[in-house]
């Protein structure tokens, strides 16, 4: 019908117009003007298939390139022939539909038709997600650039698992994609995997762009991809379209979260005024006069007996209680370390009527996520520092402040200028805590060298070392370990017997940190900052200003050091310190002048270069233990691949 082609011809034009405004060229792109600038290697024959309509990008030809606007609709004036071939499709496509396919070729995951354009034309104006078309690949040139190394992970995965639409723009979601499914990109997937995954995919698609997906800024692969870290392979496949509908739904601000690369916003103190303190006392009294404390629940997936991690936020938890009385209930959840011990006990807290569900470690994510994203009405928080989500807010403590003080009194005590550095895993943050410790070793001692091991990597002895290379002071793990009390912690000195003398720790103040969240909680302030910073994950990343972070002194530690840790720790307090705020040199050079400032948040978070004094370098996967593996997985600074990895289908997304 010409009405049809009218309102087609309007949209055409209303799209020409938004693209020379925007001073974009505003008709479709030809391949062969492409290919003329990058060149091609040559062309695959891949066969007929359904296609997504929307990857369709353009014409193989300049031939019917200006008969077009960007978003296919027709220009032609109508009365025009094409306007009358137009209209007759259109007609046919309603009374049969249109069967022939159209000849298009592929080039780095997009579209362009040889022949059948009339017809993609009409079936974008009547809104169908898909068009039959035989397919021909164009292989681009071999290149350099994450682009091509992308499209070589693609077409790898289309070898296994041949599925057009699914499109990433960051190197080795292909893999993780597989890795969902229990599968790999080396291996031909078994058919009935390959139609399950299509169907769970298009599925998926169907409900994202009912919601306007496409407009989102976030590819439908990358948005398929946070999907299944929240709930799953198996759940995308067994779910209903209603149920898949719902689930989109509940995870919308992930992927807004998702669509700028998963930003994160790093809250470095309390809010706190004047104003807050009366919503605060009038909450506090309804409390009591309700008699309906807040309560919080604690789900760990270790036990405080043999855990030292877990046994300080245990602490935490009772503090809490201390310093909030009758006002707050607690409950603690241990040993939940699978999804269904920490699914029964996140139900049960629910009824329990639990306003607060806290979980203390990276890998415990997935899981907190997929309850936070199925329970809105309850708050969660994970206890992480480089984890990006909309539905869970994260937490951590600017160890590095410790550390810098640490640093500063081992070089004090380190005779031949030799100190040493145990760090955990390699995951995010860690470095910054490395470097602070060298910074603060350099600021006392210039001549100081700090000699990097790890706990996480196996098959090698450090304690023995650090023995062969002198080093009578260490730094070590940052609390106790209650299945090995005898064990060595936080700063201490190895004497000439081989025993150990304790002088400091850091001071980690869980039930500080949980009070504030709280209050924040109850006040309006935690709703506030979600609207204030809208699109971005939410971590609260709190240091010594707050109360949180402290170090303690070995009541036998001499009386000139306890004063230098003192002057540094008030300068630290009043922000006059700050180890990133002057020069910065690393291993491999200057990293920064005194007069740049200090690092951004995010820049110390995510810093993966070691200081200049600093001997060692950051493990590679293969040197990792399986527990290391498993942290670096979710939370890791070093390159980590997926389908070498123990366990498949575990990575967040």
């Amino acid at each position: 019908m010409l009405d049809d082609y009218r309102r087609a011809r309007k949209l055409g034009h209303k799209q020409l117009q938004t693209d020379v405004s925007a001073g974009r060229y505003p008709y479709l792109p030809a391949l062969d003007d492409i290919l003329k600038g990058e060149g091609y290697q040559g062309e695959v024959p891949v066969g007929t298939m359904e296609i997504d309509i929307d990857l369709i990008a353009g014409t193989r030809t300049r031939g019917r390139q200006n008969t077009f606007a960007t978003n296919f609709m027709p220009l032609p004036e109508s009365g025009s022939e094409f306007s009358m071939k137009w209209s007759d499709l259109i007609d046919s496509q309603r009374a049969e539909g249109i069967r022939d396919p159209i000849v298009v070729y592929e080039f780095m995951q997009r579209f362009y038709v040889q022949e059948g354009n009339k017809r993609v034309s009409v079936l974008r104006y009547l809104g169908q997600p898909t068009i039959l078309a035989s397919v021909t690949r164009v292989v681009p040139m071999p290149s350099d650039t994450e682009a091509y190394r992308i499209y070589q992970e693609f077409m790898r995965f289309f070898n296994v698992a041949p599925i057009y639409g699914i499109v990433f723009t960051r190197e080795g979601d292909y893999v993780r994609l597989a890795a969902f499914a229990g599968q790999d990109l080396d291996h031909a997937w078994p058919q009935e995997v390959v139609r399950d995954f299509r169907s769970a995919f298009e599925t998926f698609l169907g409900a994202f762009r009912k919601r306007g997906g496409e407009h989102l800024g976030l590819t439908a692969g990358e948005a398929f991809l946070a999907y299944l870290g929240v709930f799953g392979y198996d759940e995308a496949v067994r779910a209903l379209p209603s149920e898949v509908d719902q689930n989109v739904e509940r995870m919308w601000g992930e992927f807004v979260v998702k669509r700028d690369g998963g930003k994160v916003a790093y809250l470095e103190d309390p809010r706190s005024s004047r104003a807050a303190i009366i919503p605060e006392l009038k909450n506090l009294y309804k409390d009591v006069v309700r008699s309906k404390p807040f309560r919080a629940s604690f789900i760990y997936g270790e036990n405080p007996l043999v855990d030292g991690w877990t046994a300080l936020h245990e602490q935490g938890r009772f503090e809490l209680e201390r310093r909030l009385g009758a006002t707050i209930s607690t409950r603690a959840y241990r040993d939940c370390v699978d999804a269904t011990d920490f699914d029964l006990a996140v139900d049960d807290a629910l009824a329990e009527g639990s306003d607060l569900i806290v979980t203390i470690a990276p890998t415990q994510m997935r899981d907190s996520l997929r309850a936070a994203v199925a329970h809105p009405e309850c708050t969660f928080i994970n206890c992480s520092v480089s984890l990006s989500h909309s539905a869970v807010r994260t937490f951590s403590i600017r160890l590095y402040e410790a550390k810098f003080l640490l640093g500063a009194l081992a070089a004090s005590m380190a005779e031949n200028h030799k100190v040493g550095y145990v760090a955990e895993t390699p995951v995010f943050g860690s470095v910054s805590e490395i470097n602070a410790f060298a910074i603060g070793a350099a600021m006392v001692d210039p001549l100081v060298t700090v000699y990097l091991k790890w706990f996480s990597a196996k098959d090698y002895d450090w304690k023995r070392e650090l023995a062969e290379e002198e080093v009578r002071i260490v730094s070590a793990r940052d609390y106790p370990n209650p299945a090995d009390p005898g064990e060595a912690w936080g700063l201490y000195r190895v004497e000439e017997d081989g025993t150990t003398t304790h002088l400091a720790e850091p001071v980690l103040k869980w039930g500080r940190y949980y009070q504030l969240i709280v209050q924040s909680i109850r006040s309006e302030t935690w709703h506030k900052e979600q609207s204030e910073l809208s699109g971005l994950a939410l971590n609260y990343w709190w240091g010594m200003s707050s109360g949180v972070l402290d170090v303690g002194l070995s009541d036998g530690l001499p009386y000139g050091q306890r004063a230098l840790i003192e002057v540094l720790r008030q300068s630290v307090l009043t922000r006059r310190i700050d180890p990133f705020a002057g020069e910065l040199a690393s291993q491999e050079g200057p990293v920064k002048a005194a007069e740049a400032g200090r690092l951004s948040s995010e820049e110390i978070v995510r810093m993966s270069w070691l200081n200049a004094n600093v001997v060692g370098r950051l493990p590679e996967q293969r040197e990792l233990s399986e527990e290391g593996l498993e942290k670096v997985e979710v939370s890791g600074l070093i390159p980590v691949d997926v389908a070498k990895l123990p366990h498949k289908g575990t990575t967040l997304a």
